[in-house]
């Protein structure tokens, strides 16, 4: 992986426990992304998740696996997720 990620996908829901659907853009602020059902004052407010993780998960269960089908917001590619932590930053663009 090279120091240069990108963002393949940015992804909410309007409702927990469904899978997330692809938008153009969201906006932070400091409860997560608006208008995402978990945006708010606990734990998890914003999920990322590799392109590479989900392409792995399809060869394993033989089935394309989409981006937001594991609810995850934003969907990266070329970035170590392992070594992100807590209230890393990214610059995009």
């Amino acid at each position: 992986m090279s120091d240069k990620g990108e963002v393949v996908s940015v992804n909410i829901s309007t409702e927990k426990g469904t899978i997330k659907t692809p938008v153009d853009s969201v906006r932070l602020d400091d409860n997560g992304i608006v208008g995402d059902a978990h945006a708010g004052p606990w734990h998890r407010q914003v999920t990322l998740l590799s392109a590479e993780d989900i392409e792995v998960f399809s060869k394993i269960n033989d089935r394309e696996i989409k981006v937001g089908e594991f609810a995850e917001n934003i969907t990266t590619k070329g970035i170590d997720l392992s070594k992100v932590g807590v209230l890393d930053e990214f610059q995009i663009g």
